[in-house]
């Protein structure tokens, strides 16, 4: 019974610790929005990296 509460309690503070972890991701994402002067509710991380990640691709094929 004592392992199972310490898994319980274990899994608890895991979930705990990921929601301030999203929570902090999240104020994060509203800081870069702001300063990429995008709307906070419709800037995708996704899409922002993958634009990142095109244009770091055509940056180093314009070098060679």
């Amino acid at each position: 019974i004592n392992c199972v509460k310490n898994v319980s309690q274990g899994s608890l503070k895991a979930s705990k610790d990921l929601q301030k972890e999203f929570a902090t991701i999240d104020k994060k994402k509203e800081e870069l929005a702001d300063y990429l002067c995008e709307d906070r509710k419709k800037l995708s991380l996704e899409e922002l990296f993958s634009t990142m990640k095109t244009f770091r691709e055509i940056f180093l094929k314009t070098l060679q």
